[in-house]
């Protein structure tokens, strides 16, 4: 229940979770589309298979980032008001 009121009032995020959910798809996407290729005989099938999933690590790595850094500010923030 305090998740819940926690998530409604805005003091818990839900965007690193749904990032997760968004990424796992992504990487789905890409190892489809790779095996797609593959399937039809198109050369360039490993390319995907290795370039698409390291930038969608990257991407996904750069857009969580914002959110740890919030968090760990605000474990800065009450250390140093309990202090």
């Amino acid at each position: 229940m305090k998740t819940l009121i926690e998530t409604l009032t805005f003091r818990r995020m839900i965007s690193p979770m749904l990032l997760q959910i968004l990424f796992w798809g992504a990487i789905g996407g890409t190892l489809y589309g790779s095996a797609i290729l593959y399937s039809r005989g198109h050369w360039a099938w490993p390319f995907p298979l290795i370039f698409g999933t390291l930038t969608v690590r990257v991407i996904f790595e750069t857009a969580i980032l914002a959110f740890r850094t919030y968090d760990r500010l605000g474990e800065i923030r009450d250390q140093l008001s309990g202090s």
